[in-house]
């Protein structure tokens, strides 16, 4: 498709994307916030955020703190913790919100907040005091961030889950990149029988089950339990255990992340994040090849995962709640949003950065940004907010790995996540 053309048809969808999630409403706290918009009190400090950004994503994060650190007028400086992957993150969260002793910021899925919204800052003086331009951040994200029933962060690094492939090998096969399960099905075939390797990983197991539910009509979860012992949840199933029972899929093992795989031509393709392309190495001796970047497949309808955390505030202290809004401003201004989607794969926030001459110019040369903006329109977010939540991904990652190690049968692998689903919320 041409870029004008593409831009045309989905810049609409882009901004009045809403966020689909199933989620318990829950108390929305009762932390109070310093009163917004009256920056000129605030007294030189220094704010600690926890993060789990690493390589290409620090080194972007690691630039813009430090452009804010020495530009900014009030003597704030904002020091940036890492905390290594986002479940070490999740975990050292929970741990001290236990212990009452959180950082002034972080990042955060809303789902890692679930057992303690109440230390969370409520934003929306903030935002009704101090962020003038509130209403330019895409609509999904405000639905986000509002989902407690008070704004309880701002968004961040945002992505999309794409299909990444070796262009160089479905070249010489003959091959495209697949629009629907139909062609996933094909491509594995051809890939099995030339190559003797799988055509396709996912990086994430858990939302690769919603994505493949949502594509085929099906539903996921939501708290009171799984919601695909359908006709319909079994033929997802089988289809997605046909695939590794076939071999034309595979399981990511000790790489954690399939962008190792295919820089090492032991795979056909993968399905991750679009910051994972940060990663991947197309010039390995003897071994390089030519990127190809794709939307994901679709069945009856499509349907691609979103993901990416938001900002959170936890300082008690209103010096501090002032001097995190002010970095908060600055981190999702039209300009900080830029250089970091251009830098890391992620993607912007703001319909004023979309539509900005240097990110169409941008996108025009980057075959990520193309393949990202081409799927927005059915882009869904599902960090599903209620007791137990955060748990069944884990349960079901795990459960998914066990049946496909296992060559379950479809009723077989329908049952037990259905079953392991439903253990954890009783």
């Amino acid at each position: 498709m041409k870029m004008k053309k593409l831009m045309a048809l989905t810049m609409a969808a882009v901004m009045g994307a809403s966020l689909l999630t199933a989620c318990g409403s829950g108390d929305a706290g009762t932390t109070t916030a310093a009163a917004g918009g009256d920056a000129s009190e605030i007294q030189p400090v220094t704010i600690t955020f926890w993060h789990g950004m690493n390589n290409k994503q620090e080194q972007s994060l690691t630039e813009l703190t430090n452009k804010f650190n020495s530009e900014n007028e009030y003597g704030i400086t904002v020091e940036l913790v890492n905390q290594g992957s986002y479940s070490d993150l999740q975990t050292k969260l929970m741990a001290n919100a236990a212990a009452d002793t959180l950082p002034d910021m972080a990042q955060a899925y809303n789902n890692y907040f679930t057992d303690y919204v109440d230390k969370v800052v409520a934003l929306d003086d903030f935002v009704k005091n101090d962020y003038p331009d509130w209403d330019d951040i895409l609509e999904s994200y405000r639905t986000e961030n509002s989902e407690y029933g008070k704004i309880t962060g701002v968004p961040f690094n945002k992505s999309t889950y794409l299909f990444f492939y070796n262009k160089t090998m479905f070249d010489e096969l003959g091959l495209t990149a697949p629009k629907t399960w139909e062609d996933l099905k094909h491509i594995g075939e051809v890939i099995k029988e030339k190559k003797d390797l799988a055509a396709i990983g996912y990086d994430s197991m858990c939302d690769m089950l919603e994505a493949a539910l949502r594509q085929h009509g099906e539903q996921y979860v939501d708290e009171t339990g799984a919601l695909f012992n359908t006709a319909g949840g079994l033929e997802t199933v089988q289809f997605i255990m046909d695939l590794y029972n076939n071999g034309y899929a595979r399981l990511v093992g000790e790489d954690n992340y399939f962008s190792d795989s295919l820089s090492n031509g032991m795979i056909g393709g993968y399905v991750g994040s679009s910051t994972g392309v940060s990663y991947i190495s197309t010039d390995i001796p003897g071994k390089e090849f030519e990127l190809g970047v794709a939307p994901v497949v679709g069945d009856v309808k499509n349907a691609a995962y979103n993901a990416g955390t938001n900002l959170v505030m936890f300082s008690k202290d209103a010096n501090k709640q002032k001097a995190v809004w002010e970095y908060m401003k600055f981190i999702t201004s039209k300009e900080s949003t830029l250089k970091w989607a251009m830098d890391t794969g992620y993607l912007p926030i703001r319909t004023s950065a979309y539509e900005s001459d240097e990110w169409k110019n941008f996108m025009a040369q980057d075959i990520t940004a193309q393949a990202a903006y081409e799927q927005s329109p059915y882009g869904f977010v599902s960090k599903a907010s209620f007791t137990g939540s955060n748990e069944i991904r884990s349960v079901v990652s795990t459960t998914l790995n066990e049946l496909i190690t296992d060559k379950a049968d479809a009723q077989t692998a329908l049952d037990t996540l259905v079953a392991a689903i439903n253990d954890v919320l009783e």
